[in-house]
């Protein structure tokens, strides 16, 4: 993991010329759904949530091809965005629902006073866990530059395979990434600036090459 955050930080010194307004237009997304929240209400900001995904592929195809040492151009993020909307759109809604359900299911297990509450609680808590893990594997994957070719529903369901193959790794991954975005909201324009291609660039140094691995064990298993 320590190559991986090294690795990151001088890819970003070196193409932060591209990967910073890659990183600016999704904090301006962020700020137009605050806007919405604080003018019209949270409910409606909240359902533009997902709109978030889209810029998100931009900022991903652009680490994808840093970390894949192919030339980078601003407008590859421009080319990711309007392959994969529709992608990132059911991707990035389905990751909200299930973060709000899962997170109204913690709430109300914890507000029980009975054991079979608790536990509830618990499984409720462990499958947040777990989305959050498969929300940072799925991106890299989704934007990949390689698998441009492949259809989001296979890239959703490598994502998947790769948590399961490489768990401990993917698990360190997410442990980083969560502390990066705590301290980055806390320095909320890093988030806006830097902080989005930062973790882009990192989760792509750790899920590509896993995910290039376990298609080429898949393949070489299917070719039997």
């Amino acid at each position: 993991m320590f190559g991986a955050l090294r690795g990151a930080t001088v890819d970003l010194y070196y193409q932060s010329i591209r990967l910073v307004p890659a990183n600016l237009a999704w904090g301006a997304t962020v700020l137009v759904l605050g806007w919405i929240a604080v003018s019209i209400g949270i409910g409606l900001a909240l359902l533009g949530t997902p709109v978030l995904a889209v810029p998100l592929v931009g900022v991903y195809r652009l680490a994808g091809h840093v970390t894949r040492r192919e030339e980078v151009v601003l407008s590859d993020a421009w080319t990711a965005m309007r392959e994969r909307w529709v992608a990132a759109l059911a991707i990035g809604a389905a990751l909200v629902v299930a973060a709000v359900l899962l997170g109204t299911n913690i709430q109300i297990g914890l507000e029980s006073d009975s054991p079979l509450g608790w536990a509830f609680a618990t499984v409720a808590g462990w499958t947040l866990v777990a989305t959050v893990i498969y929300a940072i594997v799925v991106w890299p994957l989704l934007a990949d530059p390689d698998r441009r070719a492949v259809p989001a529903r296979a890239a959703a369901r490598l994502a998947g395979l790769v948590v399961l193959a490489a768990p401990i790794r993917v698990a360190g991954l997410a442990l980083v990434v969560v502390a990066l975005g705590i301290v980055s909201t806390i320095l909320f324009a890093l988030v806006l600036s830097i902080s989005i291609a930062y973790i882009a660039l990192l989760s792509c140094r750790v899920v590509l090459p896993e995910a290039d691995r376990l298609a080429e064990r898949l393949a070489e298993r299917e070719t039997r």
